[in-house]
C-alpha cells in the first residue's frame, strides 16, 4: 500500500511551470487548428432548395444496392434532383443536385464520379460524354475539392429507421 501511496504522490507534486507549459503547448495548438481553418469550407453559398420529404425503402430492388458502402442514388424533387450517398465510412448525406458555384446555370448539376470517388459539377451530353460546368468536384461528404466552388454543397436532412431512408428539409 506504501508503494501505491508514493506514486499517487509524485504525481501531485509535478512542478507548476511544466502544467503551464502543457496547457501552453495544447492552447496554441488549438489557436493554429482554428485559425489555419478556411471558413469558406464551412458555409453553403445560397443555393437554392426545394420542398423535400423522401422515403427510400432499402428493401425494393431498385434501392437494395444502397445497403453498400460506397453507393448513391439519383431522386426526383428539390430543384435539380437529390443525390443520396451512403459513403465508404457507412455516413449517409442527402444533397440537393445543384452546384455551389453559379446554381442557377443550367449546366450546375452534381453528378457522382465513382472512379475517383468524388462529385463532379456539369452535364453528360449524352450517356458517357460529361461536359464539367465549373470544373468544381467535391467529397462524397459535400466538401469542395477544386475548382471555383468556395462553399459546401446544400445539404438535405436524412434519417434512417430500419430499411427505411427519409430524406427531408
Amino acid at each position: 500500500m506504501q508503494d501505491f501511496m508514493d506514486v499517487n504522490q509524485a504525481v501531485v507534486f509535478i512542478p507548476m511551470k511544466n502544467k503551464i507549459k502543457h496547457i501552453g503547448s495544447w492552447l496554441f495548438a488549438l489557436s493554429l487548428l482554428c485559425f489555419s481553418c478556411n471558413d469558406s469550407q464551412q458555409v453553403t453559398e445560397n443555393i437554392p432548395r426545394g420542398l423535400v420529404n423522401l422515403y427510400i425503402d432499402l428493401n425494393l430492388a431498385s434501392y437494395q444496392h444502397l445497403n453498400n458502402v460506397g453507393t448513391h442514388a439519383y431522386l426526383e424533387g428539390g430543384v435539380k434532383g437529390v443525390l443520396v450517398i451512403h459513403d465508404y465510412d457507412d455516413q449517409w448525406y442527402a444533397f440537393e443536385r445543384t452546384c455551389a458555384y453559379n446554381p442557377t446555370k443550367n449546366c450546375s448539376q452534381i453528378w457522382v464520379d465513382s472512379i475517383n470517388i468524388q462529385l463532379m459539377c456539369g452535364e453528360y451530353l449524352n450517356t458517357s460524354d460529361f461536359k464539367p460546368c465549373c470544373e468544381s468536384t467535391y467529397t462524397y461528404s459535400g466538401f469542395p475539392l477544386k475548382g471555383p466552388a468556395q462553399g459546401r454543397l446544400a445539404q438535405y436532412y436524412i434519417s434512417r429507421t430500419g430499411n427505411i431512408i427519409q430524406v427531408y428539409n
